[in-house]
């Protein structure tokens, strides 16, 4: 392609530079060439020494040739041979008994090569061919010195139109678009990811990368969180169905478990068809408008990263209050948790659903715009995890401090020989360590929670930016004129890479998420889970055997 626009670069100027060669007087001849057979039915205006077979000739070995035109895209080819045609051969027009007058180009003729023809020439560095409509033809400041001659106004010019119509709406003309860009739908309204008559398809992101890059990546982030799903739903039933897991403090967790699996459930609309949740055609990305799946899920992804956030920040704050304070306010005061972790979630939910923001612009699910994330899902997640982040601060500060303080000690001196107030620091000091024991694996569960939402809001905010609508564009025109200059689509995604979100770096934000399931699993897996759930069926299995299963464990026991 760029070898065809070099040839093609000087085809305007050319054209009427031809006359620039040549007196301002010429003659009125038949058209008879084949090159604008199609647009020329009149007599036309050649320079002193030139014939039209001269002047065909010329374009001919500049590069205009049926190949060539075959391979400008039909919204540029035909307004600008209409161009070429219009100001090679100037109409003459007669005006009297032996008297003619000469019509050169349009200005509305200049003008649909700009409107149609601009974003093709600037594609393949060939700006300086973008012409200037409100200036003078080039070639007539020698022709018709020395002013020259003004593009003219429409009813005064040389106006060139198909002969023959094409039957179709968008004539094929034989052009192809370079993979991966397909042909652009007749009528589509402009797009940020088309150039000219082609198309990135849908997901464009996919196609901007290395071949299969974005692919097989996110296709192992899904793995990861279905993995995720598993262990999650395992820990959830765990601390469901076991005895002593639904009291406090055991039901915050569990309460997490629950949201960390609806989270991590939303895999299932990917892999089972992971294009339908991203796509609704081969040009339109899914929205909630378009696409009922891309909203229920996104619903359900909203929904479930703000309770999880929610449950998140309730586990720290039991934590500070059971360790620093040693109080157990929130054990009687579960109602006010539930109005306000899942009040909380369903309003954002609620917010995002009614102002029409949830959509596909990411990996493989549907979340909020853009331009509404931080406004509408992130801020609010910040104004609790931040502040829970601080008092989990505050928490590992006070443990540092009485865990050195209790170093200090003698543990041989005699409680009876402490004073009360010293028994009543050591019996803190002892609470504090008994505390750790119990709700270390609360307090990292929380720390990686934070960590994943927040480098995962950072991401966001910082990254994704350079792939929305509006930065898109360009980004299209570069790996366009890449793939036009004959490069492979690995070759031309290396240069565009700096444009783009760093591949490593978007893997690592969505695996990051996605992996939250099993890191609270492994956080939370003891073998007295184990053992747990063994008594558990062996309690099931004692209650389906009825009276001679009793019968014989009352034996045993009296026997030991």
């Amino acid at each position: 392609m760029t070898r065809f626009f070099t040839k093609v670069s000087a085809l305007a100027t050319l054209a009427i530079g031809l006359l620039s060669t040549a007196e301002a007087l010429g003659s009125a001849v038949t058209y008879d060439g084949a090159l604008c057979m199609n647009y020329v039915n009149y007599q036309v205006w050649v320079p002193p020494n030139f014939t039209v077979a001269v002047i065909e000739g010329e374009l001919l070995q500049a590069g205009l040739t049926a190949d060539v035109i075959s391979k400008i895209p039909p919204s540029c080819s035909g307004p600008f041979i209409e161009y070429v045609c219009s100001s090679s051969f100037p109409r003459v027009v007669t005006t009297g008994p032996g008297t003619a007058d000469v019509r050169f180009a349009c200005k509305s003729t200049c003008q649909s090569v700009v409107t149609n023809c601009r974003a093709i020439l600037q594609q393949f560095g060939k700006p300086e061919l973008i012409p200037n409509c409100d200036g003078v033809i080039q070639s007539t400041l020698k022709t018709v010195p020395p002013n020259g001659i003004l593009f003219q106004p429409d009813g005064q010019c040389n106006v060139v139109k198909p002969l023959i119509a094409s039957n179709s709406s968008s004539p094929d003309t034989g052009f192809k678009c370079p993979p991966p860009f397909i042909p652009a739908r007749p009528g589509m309204p402009p797009s940020p990811t088309c150039n000219a008559d082609c198309c990135v398809p849908c997901p464009a992101q996919y196609h901007l990368y290395r071949e299969g890059a974005l692919d097989k990546g996110f296709r192992m982030t899904n793995i990861m969180r279905a993995v995720s799903m598993v262990f999650s739903f395992i820990l959830m039933i765990s601390y469901l169905c076991l005895p002593d897991k639904r009291s406090h403090p055991s039901a915050l967790i569990l309460l997490f478990a629950i949201c960390v699996f609806l989270f991590s459930v939303v895999v299932i609309f990917p892999l089972i068809d992971t294009n339908a949740m991203q796509c609704v055609d081969e040009y339109t990305p899914s929205t909630q408008q378009n696409n009922l799946k891309c909203a229920i899920q996104g619903a359900m992804l909203i929904f479930a990263s703000v309770s999880t956030c929610a449950w998140c920040s309730a586990l720290i704050v039991n934590l500070h209050l059971h360790t620093v304070w040693n109080s157990a306010w929130l054990a009687k005061k579960y109602w006010l948790l539930h109005s306000i972790c899942w009040g909380f979630a369903i309003t954002v939910t609620a917010v995002a659903l009614g102002t029409g923001q949830v959509r596909w612009e990411f990996a493989t699910l549907c979340l909020i715009s853009q331009e509404k994330s931080s406004t509408i899902f992130f801020y609010p997640m910040a104004a609790m995890i931040f502040p829970a982040f601080l008092i989990h601060i505050a928490t590992f500060f006070h443990i540092a401090r009485i865990s050195a303080q209790a170093g200090a000690d003698s543990e041989t001196m005699s409680r009876s020989t402490l004073s009360a107030s010293a028994a009543a620091v050591i019996s803190h000091r002892r609470h504090v360590m008994m505390a750790i024991k119990i709700q270390w694996r609360a307090a990292v569960m929380a720390i990686c929670a934070l960590l994943c939402v927040t480098f995962y809001w950072l991401f966001y905010f910082l990254q994704l930016s350079k792939i929305n609508p509006r930065e898109l564009a360009p980004h299209v025109l570069i790996f366009a004129s890449c793939l036009g200059k004959g490069k492979s689509h690995d070759t031309c995604a290396d240069e565009l890479a700096p444009h783009l979100p760093p591949y490593g770096l978007m893997l690592a934000a969505e695996f990051l998420v996605s992996s939250i399931g099993t890191v609270i699993f492994i956080v939370f897996f003891k073998m007295t889970l184990v053992r747990e759930w063994g008594e558990w069926f062996s309690s099931i299995g004692y209650l389906c055997t009825g009276k001679r299963r009793q019968k014989q464990e009352q034996d045993q026991f009296f026997v030991i």
